[in-house]
């Protein structure tokens, strides 16, 4: 959901949040919000779900934010009117789990903020999911299969001839043939990057790609892709540094974000600067110092959860 696509209900209220948080609420203004809230029900739902899905993270403003809140309300309604889009109005727990605040929940293996944790399955096989990740497992008689519906996972495949291994996501899937691979969610496709062995990527559309060792591909749902071999090392991060050669800046903060407690913003014209470079994850403050170092970006924390980056 866009900032745009908001019910007035919803966006009235981001905007009273905003002026309650801010300290400098006076009294005509809060018998103006007493009636806003009265005035029908549509109003009143939209205030109760953002206090309840968004109120706590608000209530524990530093004070030193108070001013930038009370001094800045057009920079202040932009960066609540951001929060609300990044969380959608029915998605208010899905904000807080990206956002580091919730635990993920629902699925047979899965991590949480700033973790990467091994599994051994049933077959032998060994998986590493990356932080924020889930995957379901569906083992028959015929095949095995993972579904990975958030975040990451590498994997060490244990021989079975008689059922083969499939990975399947949203956008498609991977098909082992004796491997060791991994698998990283996007926004608009899946990344397959094959470490050993092969691979047989199907997108969703039908449309195949055999992969061999150090070779890797996108599927969506128009079609596959094959990646830049050069860029191979960004399906390796089960060490915990990210290894980027030439690449996108929105790649990495895409790469940080499962790391990084709060939102992490990044302005398109910041995203398309080009990058190279060893990047720790499990410290992705040092991470985002290194990149403000050496790129002509500023990186600005707000409120303690909120970090934006964009072009000098």
């Amino acid at each position: 959901m866009s900032v745009a696509q908001l019910p007035p209900a919803v966006a009235e209220a981001i905007e009273w949040l905003a002026l309650q948080r801010s300290g400098s609420m006076s009294d005509d203004q809060r018998q103006h919000f007493q009636r806003w809230l009265g005035q029908n029900a549509d109003n009143q739902v939209a205030w109760h779900r953002l206090q309840q899905r968004l109120g706590q993270a608000f209530a524990d403003v530093p004070a030193q934010s108070h001013h930038v809140l009370s001094t800045r309300p057009r920079s202040r309604r932009q960066l609540l009117r951001g929060a609300l889009a990044v969380a959608g109005v029915g998605a208010g727990g899905w904000w807080l789990q990206r956002a580091g605040l919730l635990p993920l929940m629902g699925s047979d293996l899965q991590t949480g903020f700033a973790q990467r944790r091994p599994f051994a399955l049933q077959d032998g096989s060994q998986v590493v999911l990356n932080a924020q990740s889930r995957v379901d497992i569906a083992f028959s008689a015929e095949q095995r299969t993972l579904f990975l519906r958030e975040g990451a996972l590498s994997i060490q495949v244990a021989a079975d001839a008689q059922r083969p291994l499939v990975v399947v996501t949203a956008f498609g899937q991977a098909r082992a043939l004796g491997t060791r691979f991994t698998v990283t969610l996007r926004d608009n496709g899946a990344d397959i990057w094959v470490q050993e062995s092969r691979v047989q990527a199907t997108a969703a559309n039908g449309a195949g790609l055999e992969l061999g060792s150090g070779q890797g591909a996108q599927v969506t749902h128009a079609g596959i892709r094959q990646l830049d071999p050069r860029h191979a090392s960004e399906g390796s991060w089960e060490d915990g540094f990210l290894e980027v050669h030439d690449q996108a800046l929105g790649t990495i903060i895409d790469a940080l974000r499962p790391y990084q407690r709060g939102i992490l913003r990044i302005s398109p014209d910041a995203a398309a600067l080009r990058v190279s470079g060893v990047f720790p994850l499990d410290n992705s403050a040092q991470a985002l110092r290194s990149l403000a170092e050496t790129l002509p970006i500023r990186v600005e924390q707000r409120f303690g959860w909120w970090t934006q980056l964009s072009l000098r």
